[in-house]
């Protein structure tokens, strides 16, 4: 053993100790406000906040949405949202697996194609958010004269959009594994339209418009734009896992 420690000092690899430090990794892209390299344990410590602030939100307990404006950045964004895309991504993988198992005697999707789903569908959810959280944020500062910067646009309705995403997911995967997948397709849709009400009143207090109708105007910018985003890319994720 004290061989193996020379030969690696010499060599100048790290050496594994029982009190090291864990391995960091490189963040990827370029995200501003991110650190240049991060640990697992750093990465969830830095999650927990954002998701307490989500849950908060969901509550609409007092201050929730003056802390979502002092976490506003994009590495909290991305943080979030591939957070919320975490839990989505597996809730529905188990989801089709039972759904696989169930009418496999008609159809069946392999577990190669499940697994392929499940690596896709996180990045295909984050770019999903994105591109319906920059449309309505155009809506909202060159149409109807607001004044918000992009990432405290996306930030404040990310915390809305992350929490709808997991409770949605969660519930649907409960009322599946007990056999009311229509009861909780319901539950889902309510709780949907809860999020839709907690982002129009978001809106109305990050830019104050005094036309309180765009306020409204850009949370339908942002589901309709989202629902046609996850219309072409699922479609396309889809038609590839045939």
């Amino acid at each position: 053993m004290a061989v193996l420690k020379i030969a690696l000092k010499v060599k100048g690899l790290p050496m594994s100790t029982p009190n090291s430090v864990p391995p960091s990794f490189k963040v990827p892209f370029n995200i501003p406000d991110a650190p240049e390299r991060v640990t697992m344990p750093e990465l969830v410590n830095d999650t927990k906040p954002l998701l307490q602030t989500t849950m908060d939100s969901f509550q609409r307990k007092p201050g929730a949405f003056e802390t979502a404006l002092s976490q506003a950045t994009w590495w909290h964004f991305w943080l979030l949202v591939g957070a919320s895309g975490l839990v989505n991504a597996i809730c529905s993988t188990i989801t089709l697996v039972i759904l696989d198992s169930q009418y496999s005697r008609f159809y069946s999707r392999g577990i190669l194609s499940i697994i392929i789903y499940l690596i896709l569908a996180i990045p295909v959810g984050m770019a999903i958010f994105y591109i319906g959280s920059y449309a309505s944020h155009w809506w909202a500062t060159k149409q109807a004269g607001g004044s918000a910067t992009l990432v405290q646009h996306s930030y404040v309705l990310g915390v809305i959009w992350a929490g709808e995403v997991i409770i949605s997911s969660v519930l649907s995967l409960v009322f599946s594994l007990i056999g009311l997948g229509g009861l909780g397709a319901l539950i889902s849709l309510a709780v949907a339209l809860f999020a839709l009400y907690l982002m129009g009143d978001s809106i109305g207090r990050l830019y104050q418009f005094q036309d309180r109708n765009q306020v409204w105007i850009t949370a339908a910018v942002m589901v309709v734009v989202s629902w046609l985003a996850t219309l072409v890319l699922f479609g396309v994720l889809g038609s590839v896992l045939r």
